[in-house]
């Protein structure tokens, strides 16, 4: 999935351990590490539940994922004028708390024999809610735990850990659902965000909150930020490409687990190790992004990235007709890695281009017409796998659908074409 992105960093690190220097910033390093490892065991254990254990239809699987995604389009534009009203720690622990306790209905009412769909779609919406909330306070928080000089190193230290510590959490994820069954995995998850709200509960609460005022209207508020990224012709046209993007992506996400376990047989614990190679190549993708960016210059980077981040599912469903497992495999660590070269740039890019008072609308802006998409996406992909797979039936179907994502997704690359306005 994108964000807008865009341009270099600035700057470097004051030292040799640069933004991890700073105590604050070591506790909300560490609970987003402990918490991408949870989400990553959900990401592969809640569509296992739909499709294992409840049987769902390819239309019902893009439901689930879409249901997760709605809340962006739904509550971005106004939870980010809440983020640059409010505490953002404050913000960040409860939404950490909710979000625990959500997941951790999940094992329980399987444990009692009640779950079901519905429950699923439930638990993803609202989870979904919280993690808007909890999103834009995160990147609009960090600017606040370390100087200037370190925004950038912070980024990228938040984007290694959280790749590092996701390379080996689809594998676990994997064992653990062989183990203990899917929706007993996701314990984990609600374990994760329960650690990560007591990290942040530990650092300085001193930290002042905005100074919009509260007595303006939400929607006064709303617009400043949606005036400044209209007037952003690199932003704009970023934001589009991102749209795009993630309507490809999120199609792709939508049938791939199908595919994979229905089509090609795979297991969840081969599926788990595939992706965990995957996230090691973002973990790469995050170490080397400002080589990258310095070799090649930011147009040239995001054109690239975007483009091979979403032309790469279409080796997936070549598994027809050659060895699936490294078609697999070259898929995720292509996608993994480029994805992460374009989340690092344009994080830091907002981060100094936007003043502080308006990081969480602006943000919002742009991520409910991205994450907008990712819905959309999510419906899409069902739709048309199940159609096709009514049609061709569901080896030739969903491979063929699976084509068709990628082709989408590697189409964003269009959007950005044309270097004059990010000179």
């Amino acid at each position: 999935m994108k964000i807008e992105r865009a341009a270099m960093a600035e700057g470097e690190p004051g030292s040799r351990w640069g933004a991890l220097k700073n105590p604050d910033f070591r506790l909300f390093w560490a609970a987003r590490a402990i918490s991408v490892a949870g989400d990553r065991i959900s990401l592969l254990a809640l569509p296992t539940v739909a499709i294992l254990i409840l049987r769902a239809s390819p239309v019902q699987v893009g439901v689930l994922n879409a249901a997760g995604t709605l809340a962006w389009p739904a509550l971005a534009l106004f939870a980010g004028v809440w983020v640059d009203r409010l505490r953002r720690r404050r913000i960040l622990v409860a939404t950490d708390l909710v979000r625990a306790a959500l997941l951790g209905s999940i094992p329980l009412a399987f444990a009692l024999g009640h779950l079901s769909l519905l429950q699923l779609l439930l638990v993803a919406g609202l989870v979904g809610g919280m993690t808007v909330f909890f999103d834009l306070a995160a990147t609009a928080h960090v600017p606040s735990l370390v100087p200037r000089s370190d925004w950038a190193d912070a980024n990228a230290k938040l984007e290694v850990v959280q790749q590092a510590v996701a390379t080996g959490a689809p594998g676990l994820a994997g064992l653990l659902i062989t183990l203990l069954s899917a929706p007993f995995a996701i314990t984990v998850d609600a374990l994760s965000f329960l650690v990560s709200g007591l990290l942040i509960t530990a650092t300085d609460s001193s930290q002042p909150s905005s100074t919009v005022s509260p007595r303006r209207s939400l929607l006064r508020d709303a617009e400043e930020g949606i005036r400044f990224l209209v007037r952003d012709r690199a932003l704009v046209r970023i934001t589009i490409g991102a749209a795009i993007s993630n309507v490809g992506i999120m199609m792709a996400l939508a049938l791939q687990l199908l595919f994979l376990y229905r089509v090609m047989r795979l297991s969840p614990v081969v599926v788990g190790v595939c992706f965990a190679v995957g996230s090691l190549a973002s973990l790469v993708g995050a170490v080397y992004n400002r080589r990258i960016m310095n070799r090649l210059g930011i147009y040239r980077t995001l054109v690239l990235s975007t483009f091979i981040e979403g032309i790469a599912y279409i080796l997936i469903p070549a598994g027809t007709v050659l060895p699936v497992i490294p078609l697999l495999l070259g898929a995720l660590v292509l996608s993994g890695f480029f994805n992460t070269t374009w989340n690092v740039s344009v994080t830091t890019f907002r981060q100094t281009r936007i003043a502080p008072r308006l990081m969480g609308r602006v943000g919002a802006t742009g991520r409910v017409i991205g994450y907008g998409a990712l819905p959309v996406g999510s419906l899409l992909g069902g739709l048309l796998g199940q159609a096709l797979s009514a049609r061709l039936g569901e080896r030739t179907g969903l491979a063929l659908a699976l084509v068709v994502a990628a082709l989408v997704a590697g189409s964003s690359a269009l959007a950005i074409l044309g270097r004059r306005s990010f000179d």
